[in-house]
């Protein structure tokens, strides 16, 4: 897909120090990559300095691929591409995708929130998706490098981009909202994640509130009408959305069809909406009336809705179902809240057969970590999970709690030594769910478990 810019374009939109022959500057850029093994004919590959690894160590290798320019933080002789030298290169890159964002007649519609900002940008793009020409983040590619990576990888025949919009401290939304400028957004919940930098539920939410400083004044927001912290917006054009009938858009009846997904009657605008979803768990119909609220103000008819909503699914490590053989496995691993590890074994509960939750440690939770992960531990135990095996250190807390509540508990100090033992663990005819936060790597024990049932 074409980015649909030039080398000029980027230096006008960047500024640096160009390096590289007169005639290159109006080659056209294809796309934009931070991965040198992407490299290809066309491309943009911008040099990044990380943890692991430093980008600048692959400019040449880029090169031959057939970059037709580098974008980095000090010039490298490494063949003929052109490079542009800048202070920062993710800098650069937010502004080119700032710059590239107001160059397309698009409309972002930004999505955050503490938990369930994945599934719900999923939910919405599916149900747009039915009219219009949608480009989505991909996984969860929501960071100061992630969001301007997925503008820039809109092509110029989106219509809408669904834009997911993460943050961990103070002035990261904003950064965010600066770069994307939300036509519209939505607003999930506010948790307790990020809780060590931010302080306090009160701190989340207004730093999850910034996303409204570069949005139009009368620009159309969608927010949990069921929280209590997102309850204290005032701003025009805003709705609302929750189980409660107070809200502007509420669930009226639903029915919980476990793993195969939910159905019901969400109540929008004097309507009624039959709707049926795919993906499980009483927590995706917030996503659903999300999504529901984004289509009728985009215009689209009930039955470009609800067409929408029955195709949508989620993403690999989000409430993944797999059956292999007598074993259903929940990925869920992609990353966890409390609050999203209680819905993860509330679906669980709900399972016939052995139920086992393979739980881990839920990052940047500040000093509160040790009674929210308590706190999950005591959930597991009223939901009468056979099972909890908890892996890592502060998921020892977990684990306490469930058996001082009358739960049955393992601990595992790492995720090696329960790969060790997992054998022993998984029933042969039952559930296990799978869920932690991103830093603990329970993908490994995906697949583990998929390789022993």
């Amino acid at each position: 897909m074409s980015a649909g810019f030039t080398v000029r374009q980027v230096l006008e939109a960047v500024g640096g120090e160009y390096f590289g022959p007169e005639a290159a500057l109006d080659q056209k850029i294809e796309y934009v990559t931070t991965d040198s093994r992407q490299s290809g004919k066309g491309c943009l590959f911008a040099a990044i300095r990380g943890e692991r690894t430093d980008g600048h160590k692959y400019i040449a290798s880029a090169t031959e691929k057939g970059a037709a320019l580098c974008l980095c933080e000090e010039r490298v002789e490494a063949g003929s591409c052109p490079q542009l030298v800048t202070d920062s290169a993710v800098t650069a890159l937010q502004r080119l995708a700032a710059w590239y964002r107001q160059s397309l007649d698009v409309k972002i519609i930004g999505v955050t929130g503490s938990v369930g900002k994945t599934t719900c940008k999923e939910v919405v793009a599916s149900v747009l998706g039915e009219r219009f020409s949608v480009h989505k983040t991909q996984g969860n590619f929501n960071n100061d490098l992630g969001l301007p990576l997925t503008l820039l990888a809109m092509g110029p025949e989106t219509q809408i981009g669904v834009i997911e919009m993460g943050m961990s401290d103070f002035g990261e939304m904003e950064l965010l909202s600066s770069i994307a400028k939300p036509n519209m957004c939505v607003i999930t919940n506010i948790g307790f994640s990020h809780m060590e930098n931010l302080g306090s539920q009160e701190g989340i939410f207004k730093a999850k509130c910034e996303i409204f400083e570069h949005m139009a004044p009368d620009a159309p927001a969608f927010l949990n009408g069921d929280d209590s912290f997102l309850r204290r917006v005032s701003r025009p054009n805003l709705k609302f959305f929750g189980f409660s009938p107070e809200n502007d858009i509420y669930v009226e009846s639903f029915n919980d069809r476990g793993f195969d997904g939910t159905e019901g009657v969400i109540r929008a605008g004097g309507d009624s909406f039959e709707f049926s979803v795919a993906i499980p768990g009483r927590h995706v119909l917030y996503a659903v009336m999300a999504a529901l609220g984004a289509g009728l103000e985009m215009g689209l008819s009930k039955e470009e809705i609800l067409r929408g909503l029955s195709k949508a699914g989620t993403i690999s490590g989000r409430v993944n179902v797999m059956h292999n053989g007598g074993l259903t496995i929940i990925d869920d691993c992609y990353n966890a809240a409390p609050a999203s590890m209680e819905a993860g074994l509330d679906l669980l509960s709900k399972a016939d057969g052995e139920t086992v939750a393979i739980l881990g440690d839920m990052g940047e939770l500040g000093p509160e970590a040790p009674q929210l992960h308590a706190r999950v531990g005591r959930y597991a135990a009223e939901k009468k999970i056979k099972l909890l095996v908890g892996v890592g250190e502060l998921s020892r807390h977990m684990c306490e709690a469930c058996a001082a509540s009358g739960g049955r508990a393992i601990h595992f100090d790492s995720r090696a030594e329960i790969i060790d033992n997992l054998v022993n663990l998984l029933p042969k005819n039952g559930i296990v769910l799978i869920k932690a936060s991103h830093f603990m790597k329970f993908d490994e024990i995906v697949e583990k478990c998929k390789e022993l049932s």
